[in-house]
């Protein structure tokens, strides 16, 4: 290491991983790949007033990553006031589907196009996800008129990429995605070279077709101390990259683990994972340690969605019970805490010069 190196301006010893990312092989992308959950009018309310929507769970159940999707197929009750009628059905789901996390998204279908169903979709899946059409520009004004975020649905071929650019553009849709998310319907048979581009372009986060869209999350490295008191703290530095077409729109949370043996122990980390797009992403942070047995412990991580299921790294890491197992740290019986207010006097990351040097030779 060369004397200008950062390991020359740490201020502790430290453990430095640096995990190796999965083969394409290896990497799960199923999470970039839509399917829709399509049920009819018809189907869903043969009579009027009697619904019958005990078949929607079995479909989702079956399906990755649904996108629920009702078809306005007039049923042959329905002789008039068809879009009260239609409205009422959607409220009807709507009251039976908000709360489930299954959906990846609702699409707003309608059909009349009309301000009595866009509402019935505002009203009734208010936890929702709403994706409107990108070409339906009446729709897109109503949503930000009425100040609900919504996701968009980008049906798009080879043919007509270029009047999706051109509606992105139009609308000022560009930053959606930081938000919401992107649908990519790719109308042809397989994603061509233009399609494959503007997707990523777009961060488009699922497809129809599997064209490798959605997040890509590696753990690119991780600092700690070799040693911590059992009553400390412990200084943590990780450094993040999602490479991936867009953004994790789940809520995560990100998860510390020190094991030894059957004895574990957990830390909730307070990174900002709600603001994480893609690129780097850097989180410092010490966790303060309460009365920790002395011993050696490994150290893993996990980022966890709400329901505790976990989201899958890009990493050779082991994992075990949803935590990757990172390295080993030793914890000393209680003692002065030397790590509490560490970063107070340094750069974390290093020391960099508050002025440019001198050319050799000047003063």
């Amino acid at each position: 290491m060369g004397k200008y190196s950062l390991e020359s301006y740490e201020k502790y010893k430290t453990v430095k991983i640096r995990p190796k990312p999965l083969s394409v092989k290896e990497y799960d992308t199923s999470h970039g790949r839509f399917e829709y959950a399509a049920f009819s009018w018809k189907e869903l309310e043969p009579a009027r007033g009697e619904y019958k929507l005990g078949g929607i769970d079995k479909v989702l159940k079956a399906i990755t990553n649904p996108v629920l999707l009702l078809t306005p197929d007039l049923p042959e009750w329905a002789k008039d006031n068809h879009e009260a009628c239609y409205a009422a059905l959607i409220r009807k789901v709507g009251s039976m589907m908000d709360s489930d996390q299954r959906l990846a998204a609702v699409l707003i279908s309608t059909l009349a196009n009309s301000k009595e169903e866009w509402n019935a979709y505002l009203d009734s899946f208010g936890s929702q996800v709403l994706l409107a059409d990108l070409q339906n520009e009446p729709l897109i004004q109503y949503l930000k008129e009425f100040g609900r975020g919504f996701g968009l649905l980008v049906k798009c071929s080879e043919e007509n990429w270029i009047e999706c650019c051109e509606a992105f553009a139009k609308h000022h849709l560009q930053r959606v995605w930081k938000s919401y998310p992107v649908f990519l319907h790719v109308t042809d048979e397989a994603g061509g070279s233009h399609i494959r581009r503007e997707a990523f372009r777009w961060h488009a986060g699922m497809s129809n077709v599997s064209l490798g869209l959605g997040y890509n999350l590696a753990l690119r490295r991780l600092t700690y101390p070799e040693t911590v008191s059992g009553s400390g703290s412990l200084p943590l530095r990780f450094w993040f990259v999602n490479s991936g077409s867009s953004r994790i729109y789940r809520k995560f949370q990100l998860r510390l683990q020190l094991k030894q043996e059957d004895v574990s122990y957990e830390f909730p980390l307070h990174a900002a994972t709600h603001s994480w797009l893609t690129g780097d992403l850097v989180h410092n942070e010490i966790v303060h340690l309460q009365d920790i047995a002395a011993g050696t412990y490994s150290l893993g991580i996990a980022l966890c969605f709400e329901d505790r299921s976990s989201l899958t790294l890009n990493i050779q890491n082991r994992q075990l019970d949803g935590f990757y197992e990172m390295g080993t740290i030793q914890v000393e019986a209680a003692r002065e805490d030397s790590l509490k207010n560490i970063w107070d006097t340094y750069y974390p990351e290093g020391y960099y010069p508050l002025e440019d040097p001198q050319m050799p030779g000047q003063e």
